[in-house]
C-alpha cells in the first residue's frame, strides 16, 4: 500500500503531484504509483521517501484476516448506529493499519470511514471525501465496490433526495452482493426505502419483505420496526387501507418496547390519515391530535405543518368548517414561515376547495402550470396523481373533454411517468 501512503503524506505536506515528482519521475508515473497500479524501483521509493520524510522500505503489506474482520465489524456497527462503539472501532482499525499497508485493507478502511463520517455528520459526504472514494474505485475489488455503491447511494439519499441516483447505486449494490460470501439485509432495506419514497409501492414491498426476513433472523428489532413502517406506508400509498391499518396497529402495539417517540408519532399520524380516508373522522381526529401534541414536544417543522394540514383536511370533510378554517389559516402561516412549498400548495388547494373556487381560471391555471409540475419534479407521485385527477375532473365539468381526457390518461399512466423519471 505504498502508493496510498505516498499520497497521504504528499497531501499532508500540501505538495502537488508535480512538486513531488520533480527530479524523480514523471507526473503520470507518480500518479500510477499513488494508485498502486505499478510497483516502482527501490531507488524511486527511496527518493520519494526522503522527500516526504517517511520510510517506504520494509513495510508490512500482508493481508491480515483479523484486520479485515475488524473492518467488516466496524461497518456492521455503523449500520446499527452505535456511536460509542463506532468510535472505538474507528480508533482500533486506524491503529491496526498504521503498521499494515495492504492495498485491499486500506481501500476497505477508506470506504468504511466514509460511511462512518456520514453517520456522524447525519448528512452527505463532502466533495473531497466523495472524490477520494471515486478515485480509488478503478483499482478496487468487488468488496470495495459493494461498500462504495452502498455508501454513495446513501449519500444521494441525504443530498436533496436524489432518488434516481440513489436507486442506481443501490441496484449496483444488489448485483455485487451476489458475488460476495456474505448476506446483507441493509441492501434490500435501502431499495425498499428508496422505492417507497418514489411511491413505487409494489417494488418497495418486494424488497421490504426480503429485508424483513434477514432482520428477523438477526433479531434486529429497530430495523424490523423500520421495515414494518415502510410496508405500512406502501399499503397506505396503494390505498389498501385495511392492510395498512393492520400494520400500523401492530406497530402501535409494540410501541412500548421498540418504537422511538418519532416513530410512534408517525404511527398516530398515519392511522389518522387512514381513518380519514375511510370517513371514520372521529377516530382520525383522535389520532391526529395525538400526533400533533407529540410534534409540539419534538419541534419538527415539516411534520408540524403536515399534521396541521391533515387535521384541517379531516375537519373540513367531517363538516367541522369553523375548526377547519382555523387550522387552514394556522397551517398557511406555518408553511410560509418554514418555507415549505409542498404545503403552501396543499393549503392553496384546500383553501379554494373550501371556498368552492376550484372552477375559476386562476385556480386551474396555477394547478396546471405550477402545482402539478412541482409535484412531478419533486418525485411526489401520490400528490401528482391526485392533482392530475382533480384537474381532469375540473376540465370535464367545464366540458373541455379533450383536456380532461389528457389528464385522465396521465392518471392511468402515471406509473409509466414515474418509471421514466426515475429509472
Amino acid at each position: 500500500m505504498k502508493g496510498s501512503l505516498i499520497k497521504q503524506h504528499r497531501k499532508f505536506k500540501n505538495l502537488t503531484l508535480e512538486e513531488l515528482a520533480s527530479g524523480i519521475c514523471s507526473v503520470s508515473y507518480l500518479s500510477k504509483i499513488e494508485h498502486d497500479t505499478i510497483n516502482a524501483s527501490d531507488e524511486i521509493y527511496r527518493l520519494l521517501g526522503e522527500r516526504l520524510n517517511i520510510k517506504l522500505t520494509d513495510i508490512n503489506q500482508e493481508f491480515d484476516e483479523s484486520i479485515h474482520q475488524q473492518l467488516l465489524e466496524w461497518h456492521e456497527i455503523i449500520q446499527r448506529r452505535d456511536l460509542q462503539l463506532m468510535e472505538e472501532y474507528f480508533r482500533k482499525c486506524t491503529d491496526a493499519l498504521e503498521s499494515n499497508q495492504n492495498t485491499e485493507l486500506n481501500h476497505l478502511y477508506t470506504i468504511v470511514k466514509a460511511r462512518h463520517t456520514m453517520k456522524l455528520n447525519e448528512g452527505p459526504l463532502s466533495d473531497e471525501d466523495l472524490k477520494e472514494i471515486d478515485d480509488l474505485y478503478p483499482y478496487t475489488n468487488d468488496e470495495y465496490k459493494f461498500f462504495y455503491h452502498k455508501t454513495v447511494g446513501i449519500h444521494y439519499l441525504l443530498k436533496n433526495h436524489q432518488l434516481k441516483n440513489a436507486l442506481h447505486h443501490f441496484h449496483k449494490t444488489e448485483e455485487l452482493l451476489n458475488k460476495l460470501p456474505f448476506t446483507d439485509s441493509e441492501t434490500y432495506f435501502h431499495l425498499a426505502l428508496t422505492y417507497s419514497q418514489t411511491r413505487a409501492s409494489v417494488e418497495s414491498n418486494f424488497y421490504a419483505h426480503t429485508a424483513l426476513e434477514g432482520y428477523i433472523k438477526d433479531f434486529d428489532y429497530e430495523r424490523i420496526v423500520d421495515t414494518y413502517m415502510i410496508i405500512a406506508l406502501n399499503y397506505r400509498a396503494l390505498e389498501i387501507y385495511p392492510i395498512a391499518e393492520e400494520y400500523f396497529l401492530k406497530l402501535k402495539r409494540i410501541s412500548k418496547y421498540h418504537l422511538k417517540s418519532i416513530d410512534e408519532r408517525r404511527v398516530y399520524h398515519n392511522l389518522g390519515y387512514i381513518y380519514a380516508n375511510q370517513e371514520k373522522y372521529e377516530d382520525a381526529i383522535d389520532y391526529l391530535e395525538k400526533a400533533y401534541n407529540m410534534t409540539l414536544e419534538m419541534k419538527d417543522d415539516y411534520f408540524y405543518v403536515n399534521t396541521i394540514y391533515s387535521l384541517a383536511s379531516t375537519h373540513f370533510y367531517a363538516g367541522n368548517i369553523e375548526k377547519a378554517w382555523e387550522l387552514i389559516e394556522k397551517g398557511e402561516k406555518s408553511a410560509e414561515e418554514y418555507d415549505i412549498n409542498f404545503f403552501k400548495y396543499k393549503f392553496f388547494v384546500l383553501r379554494n376547495t373550501a371556498l368552492e373556487k376550484t372552477m375559476e381560471d386562476f385556480f386551474m391555471d396555477k394547478l396546471e402550470n405550477e402545482i402539478i409540475p412541482y409535484f412531478r419534479e419533486n418525485n411526489e407521485y401520490g400528490s401528482y396523481k391526485n392533482y392530475c385527477e382533480m384537474l381532469g375532473n375540473l376540465y370535464y365539468e367545464k366540458r373541455m373533454y379533450k383536456k380532461a381526457a389528457m389528464y385522465f390518461k396521465e392518471v392511468n399512466n402515471y406509473r409509466k411517468t414515474q418509471k421514466k423519471d426515475l429509472l
